[in-house]
Parts: structure tokens; C-alpha cells; sequence
């Protein structure tokens, strides 16, 4: 793909972020109204091109421990978050919205960007790892919520009923399936997945800049600024152990360098919101960390795609 091909489509993924960001500004839509289109994503979007771009490509096995790779990081970076929450002395509900913004990432940002820059290959490398990623958020980060809300009351069958019930990893199970089976989406059912799949980055990046919120309190500048050297300095740490320990190379490579560097979960404002933790906290992370791993991309796909 020509180097200018793939400038333009980056260009267009920020301006997308940025149209979703103004039309909330302005009024048109609230970032509550917008949790409808990140469903729409979620459940619907995001698993078709999952579908898609996994049912019929080769698949090497080896792809597999990215999964585990990812739920390891996720679950590792989380819990020893807890020492920089404690050197800040951070209140129950603080240090509760400070450990669970550690627990994964949000892999949606990486699909737009590896799409302009690698393709159906770097999607498919992003939606395997981005599987482990998931387990991370819905499994680890939401006991985590319990751990540190008021209440505090927990049963493991509620995390198991969350993973299980969770569509998107559904839609996963079902593609590599039919990939195992060598059965080809096509006819009515692969024109229906192949149009929700086409739609996938517009509505992607309309919510993630619906979601952006840049009101941030200089009061609460320090726990932001930990939360940013700690979390991208391990970080770059697990993307430096996945390019030089994995072996993978091409956009596999890319994409385990990548997503280690993408932004805070939404889910984590989800469950601070859920257990009466620190919703602002948890949006400014998010927030925060967006526009970071936004210049991260951007300079990554548009400067060094070659170099993987």
C-alpha cells in the first residue's frame, strides 16, 4: 500500500475522533447518548470484523499465546499498580479506579490505525490479542471493583456469568471454528458480516472521540502524571518483551509492540460508575491517556511501519 494511501487514512481516523469530540462539545450528542454507539461497536461491529478477517485466513497456531501474553500483562500491571496508588496515598475509591485503569487496555484504538497500515493481517493480530485483553478487563478488572467498592459483597459466579455471556468473545469461538472447519463466509452471510465489518472504524472513532473529555482538574495533575509513567513505562516494557521474546514478525509483530501502548479501558469509567469509585478519576485516565496513545499511533503507523 503506498505510503501516501495510508497517510490519508490516518489523517481521516483523527479527523473522525475529532468530528465525534466536536459534535459532543457542541451539543448534538451527550458522552452518556454515546455509550449506545460503543455498544453498537462492541456487539455488533467489532465481532463482525472479527468474524471476518479470522474465519478465512490462515492461522498460524503459534498466534495463540498472544491471548495469554496480554491476560498476563493485564492482570500483572493491575495488582502491582497498587504500590504507586499507596505512595500516593490515594483514598479506598481513588486507589479502586487507579488498579482497575491498569487492567488492560482499550484495544478498539488500535483497529482503525492497524487497518490503514497493515490491513486485514494486522487486524486479525490485534483481535487475537485483543482476546486475552478482554479476559483481563472482564474477569480481573471487574473483581477488582468489587474488591475496593463500599459494599464490597462478590461471588465469583458473577465474573464467570460476565465472561461467558460476553458476545464479542462469542463471535471469536464462532470464527475460529469455521476457520479449523475451512467453511467459507460467503453468499447472504458474508455480505451481511462483510457490511457491519465496513462500518466498523467510522463508528470506532465517532465514540472513542465522543468519550474524549480534555477538562482536566490540575489539582489531580499528580495522580495523572504517575498513572502515565507507570502505566506506559511497563508497558513499553511487555511491547519490548513481545518483539524481541515472541516469535512473530510483519504486522503480528507490529501490532504486540502496539497494543501494550493503547489508552485506558472504558470500562473502567463502567465500573467506577458500577461500584461508586471515581468516575471523573476514571474519565480523565481515560481521557488522558487517549490523546497519548493517539500521537503513540499516529507516529508509529505513519513513521515506522516498515521497521517491523
Amino acid at each position: 500500500m503506498p505510503d501516501s494511501t495510508i497517510t490519508t487514512k490516518v489523517i481521516v481516523n483523527l479527523l473522525l475522533i475529532a468530528l465525534g469530540y466536536s459534535i459532543k462539545k457542541v451539543g448534538f450528542i451527550s458522552r452518556e447518548e454515546g455509550q449506545t454507539l460503543n455498544r453498537l461497536v462492541l456487539y455488533l461491529t467489532l465481532p463482525a470484523m472479527n468474524l471476518k478477517v479470522i474465519s478465512g485466513a490462515e492461522l498460524p497456531w503459534q498466534l495463540l499465546i498472544l491471548p495469554v501474553v496480554f491476560l498476563g500483562a493485564g492482570v500483572g500491571i493491575s495488582q502491582l499498580g497498587k504500590f504507586p496508588a499507596r505512595a500516593l496515598k490515594l483514598s479506598r475509591p481513588d486507589t479502586g479506579t487507579f488498579v482497575i485503569s491498569l487492567c488492560g487496555v482499550m484495544g478498539s484504538l488500535a483497529y482503525p490505525f492497524v487497518e490503514a497500515g497493515y490491513g486485514d493481517e494486522g487486524i486479525r493480530a490485534v483481535a487475537i490479542c485483543d482476546l486475552g485483553n478482554a479476559l483481563a478487563i472482564f474477569g480481573m478488572a471487574y473483581y477488582t471493583s468489587f474488591q475496593y467498592a463500599n459494599e464490597g459483597d462478590f461471588s465469583p459466579r458473577q465474573i464467570y456469568k460476565k465472561v461467558i455471556t460476553f458476545f464479542p468473545l462469542h463471535a471469536f469461538l464462532a470464527a475460529i471454528a469455521l476457520n479449523i472447519a475451512n467453511i467459507e463466509l460467503c453468499g447472504l452471510p458474508g455480505e451481511f458480516v462483510d457490511a457491519l465489518a465496513s462500518i466498523n472504524s467510522p463508528l470506532m472513532l465517532l465514540s472513542l472521540g465522543i468519550y474524549l473529555e480534555l477538562d482536566i482538574s490540575w489539582d489531580e495533575s499528580k495522580i495523572l502524571l504517575t498513572h502515565l509513567v507507570y502505566k506506559y513505562g511497563l508497558g513499553l516494557l511487555v511491547s519490548l518483551f513481545c518483539i524481541f521474546a515472541l516469535p512473530f514478525t510483519g504486522a503480528a509483530r507490529a501490532v504486540t509492540f502496539l497494543l501494550p501502548l493503547m489508552p485506558t479501558s472504558l470500562s473502567t469509567l463502567l465500573y467506577s460508575v458500577e461500584q461508586e469509585l471515581n468516575p471523573r478519576l476514571a474519565a480523565m485516565i481515560i481521557s488522558l491517556t487517549m490523546v497519548v496513545s493517539l500521537v503513540i499511533t499516529t507516529v508509529m503507523v505513519l513513521g515506522f511501519r516498515e521497521a517491523f
